[in-house]
């Protein structure tokens, strides 16, 4: 390929004249005009002038193949002055690309006219030289005046060729003219620190960045996709569920459920007027079944009624604090999963009450409101620090049903609420630690079995309806201030198995109809102002476990020797009572005792050896008596010992070693304590404590 040597028309800067290849200049240069430092004071060569210039060195220069070549070579490259610096890349790129392939066809033409020029006998165009000039070259208008020469036609057979190819060439001139001085460029001189500005942020992104992006973006995904492959090869991938359909938003989908359930449980809500007022309990458990509960229930589930009972309670006693591990209220499962509701199946009651489930699930309220049985009915409700407000909702006597309630350790004041007292199929009724007064009316529950008042505020003597409760098997009455006879009441209470009376101020003597509770296992009446002897009718409860009428300054006489007859005594509390005369020597036949304290009453005479034999015994208490002798050495058979109290006492003379080594020995059990009065001698490493 020819080249055009780059000459300087001004031959003070002839020393500036270079000779460069189009090709080898930087693209930034491309794109726009390139000036002298010597040209006109702006930069710029007027559209006339570079049209003269071209003429009159198309006047005197011949061109040859090559030259039209290079000419179009130059057209070409000279069609990237396209580029708008203002307009985005991509359009840039568009318009160089139309461009480039209209001068390539153009180029082909304009070849392809000179050659038939030439084979018809055309004459050379005079040439001065094989360059030209630099200035020349570089004039936007060259292309078209270039080849814009006419040609001599030697035969008028060419004449016609000769006029075509020059009407293509007018055409070509004009097209790369009207594209080269597009925009201002032609009229200002740019800068090449304009031309960068001018650009896009895109424009400046070179190859090599490019190349570090990408190299970065490939780390980043070897680092993630490596662990991966790790994880994968000890667990197999698991194509993950498809996610459900989305579903109409509960509010929409319920609405029309909204009116018959309101319709099904207004007759049990108080009425219309209060299930609709949006400032009730009753109005808030409908809302929640309609559109919160997740059970979703229908108006003729047969557990609506008894759902919409527990919510009223919640929402006006709650809310309550979780139970970590347990179903809360208003979990969207059946209501007989939720935290404290124990429920039975209706046929399973039918056996246990005997024909009595009529009575029990079709009488209904007394006011005649019934609600709707289910098929698993809430048997048992333990609500221990739930009602919170000490409000007990009315709404507990529509569960007319239940059997089993437990509101021990909350906030109920004064009187038994009313509505409690609807709940006559109660079997079960825990009430401790409240500040209740006044249980006038507990006769009501008639079928009562196990009743619970202690740790609460009541005064004065029991109710006379206590005696409708001669059902009973276990009583906590303990720590109140009950005052009066307190076995007027309980002597006909044949089914007791419990009886805790204990810390009140009962007074009166122990009855010998405590004889006829033969299933009485456990007795507590300590700390009360009984008087008198503990009967010999007592024998008789032979299923006795636990005994304790401790603290009971006017219960006199001796200690009864059938307690030695009473096999499965575990418990045995005397202490801080008046009972005079020797230790029964009986008490030693109780192979399960495990605790005895007989201090601080009145007792004399020599510890029964026979003491010796208990050999499931963990505490003695014989300590503020009036024992005497020496400490019997058969205690060191008392493996399990790991108290022993004897101060106080006359006892004298040296600690047997056998009771010494139960302080030594490997065993799992040691005694911890032993305190002896100081005339026994007794080292300290054996004995903890004298006095």
């Amino acid at each position: 390929m020819g080249r055009y040597s780059h000459r300087n028309s001004r031959t003070s800067h002839s020393a500036r004249s270079q000779s460069t290849s189009l090709s080898s200049r930087p693209r930034d240069l491309y794109s726009r005009n390139h000036y002298d430092d010597d040209d006109d004071e702006d930069g710029v060569y007027s559209h006339s002038q570079s049209r003269q210039s071209r003429q009159s060195r198309q006047s005197r220069n011949r061109y040859d193949d090559d030259d039209v070549e290079e000419a179009s070579q130059a057209i070409s490259t000279a069609s990237s002055s396209v580029i708008d610096p203002n307009m985005p890349q991509w359009w840039n790129d568009r318009k160089k690309a139309e461009r480039r392939a209209q001068i390539e066809a153009e180029r082909n033409a304009a070849r392809l006219a000179l050659e038939t020029a030439k084979n018809g006998g055309a004459g050379a165009i005079p040439s001065s030289g094989a360059s030209l000039s630099g200035r020349a070259f570089r004039g936007k208008g060259f292309a078209g005046a270039f080849i814009k020469e006419s040609f001599t036609s030697r035969n008028s057979k060419n004449a016609a060729l000769q006029k075509k190819k020059q009407n293509q060439l007018d055409n070509l001139h004009n097209v790369d003219y009207m594209d080269v001085h597009r925009g201002s460029r032609a009229n200002k001189k740019i800068t090449a620190d304009e031309e960068l500005q001018g650009r896009s942020l895109k424009d400046l992104v070179d190859r090599g960045t490019l190349m570090v992006g990408c190299c970065l973006i490939l780390v980043v995904v070897i680092a993630v996709t490596i662990p991966v492959a790790l994880i994968s090869e000890d667990e197999p991938y698991v194509a993950p569920p498809e996610p459900d359909p989305p579903t109409a938003s509960p509010t929409s989908a319920r609405l029309p459920d909204y009116w018959p359930i309101f319709d099904r449980l207004a007759p049990i809500a108080g009425g219309p007027e209060v299930l609709a007022d949006p400032t009730t309990a009753q109005n808030r458990a409908l809302n929640w079944i309609v559109y919160e509960d997740g059970m979703e229930l229908g108006h003729s589930k047969d557990h609506l009624h008894q759902r919409f009972v527990l919510m009223v309670i919640y929402f006006i006693s709650g809310p309550w604090t979780p139970v970590e591990g347990r179903l809360e209220w208003g979990s969207p499962v059946h209501e007989c999963e939720w935290e404290g509701i124990f429920c039975k199946d209706v046929n399973d009651l039918e056996e246990e009450l005997q024909g009595r489930v009529d009575e029990l699930l079709e009488v209904g309220r007394e006011d005649g409101i019934k609600i709707d049985v289910p098929q698993q009915i809430v048997n048992r409700l333990e609500l221990r620090q739930r009602l919170v407000s000490g409000e007990v909702p009315a709404e507990f006597s529509l569960l007319y049903y239940l059997q089993h309630l437990d509101l021990e350790n909350n906030q109920l004041v004064g009187a038994l609420p009313t509505p409690l007292y609807k709940l006559f199929n109660l079997q079960t009724l825990f009430l401790e630690q409240n500040q209740l007064t006044n249980v006038d009316a507990i006769g009501e529950y008639r079928h009562l079995e196990n009743l619970a008042l202690s740790k609460n505020a009541f005064q004065g003597s029991l109710p006379e309806s206590f005696r409708n409760l001669n059902k009973l098997k276990t009583l906590y009455l303990h720590t109140n201030a009950w005052t009066g006879q307190v076995f007027e009441i309980l002597k006909d209470f044949k089914d007791l198995e419990l009886l805790d009376i204990a810390f009140n101020q009962f007074e009166g003597t122990f009855p010998p109809e405590l004889g006829d509770m033969k299933n009485l296992t456990r007795f507590f009446a300590g700390h009360n102002r009984f008087e008198g002897e503990i009967p010999q009718q007592l024998s008789k409860c032979s299923n006795l476990k636990e005994f304790q009428v401790d603290g009971s300054h006017d219960v006199t006489g001796k200690i009864p020797t059938f307690f030695g007859r009473l096999e499965k005594l575990t418990f045995l509390k005397l202490d801080t009572c008046a009972f005079t005369g020797v230790l029964p020597s009986e008490i030693g036949n109780l192979k399960n005792l495990t605790f005895l304290d007989v201090s601080s009453n009145y007792l004399e005479g020599n510890i029964p050896t026979e003491l010796g034999g208990l050999e499931s015994l963990v505490t003695l208490g014989l300590a503020n008596n009036d024992f005497e002798g020496g400490v019997p050495s058969e205690f060191g058979n008392l493996k399990k010992l790991e108290k022993l109290y004897l101060t106080n006492t006359d006892l004298s003379g040296a600690m047997p070693q056998e009771v010494c080594d139960l302080r030594n020995r490997g065993n799992d059990t040691v005694l911890e304590l032993l305190q002896v009065p100081c005339d026994v001698e007794c080292d300290t490493e054996c004995c903890t404590m004298c006095s």
